[in-house]
């Protein structure tokens, strides 16, 4: 197994592990929640929070898959 899938499938688990620990509330979303009025007023609140683990889970995935197949 090479380095580079090493980490591919440490960023896998470092994304997964965020958004567990952001949908058990043990880290809070970057925005502020308390004063959305309404849905999309939340979706923006926490899409940084949310975005943020799904790039580093994407990267992984990348990293994990390899290179070009020719």
């Amino acid at each position: 197994m090479t380095p580079r899938k090493i980490i591919g499938y440490a960023l896998i688990a470092l994304g997964f592990l965020l958004i567990i620990l952001l949908g058990y509330g043990v880290i809070e979303p970057f925005g502020d929640v308390s004063e959305a009025r309404d849905m999309g007023g939340v979706l923006t609140a926490i899409a940084p929070s949310l975005l943020i683990p799904l790039a580093i889970f994407i990267v992984g995935v990348a990293l994990a898959r390899g290179g070009r197949r020719r």
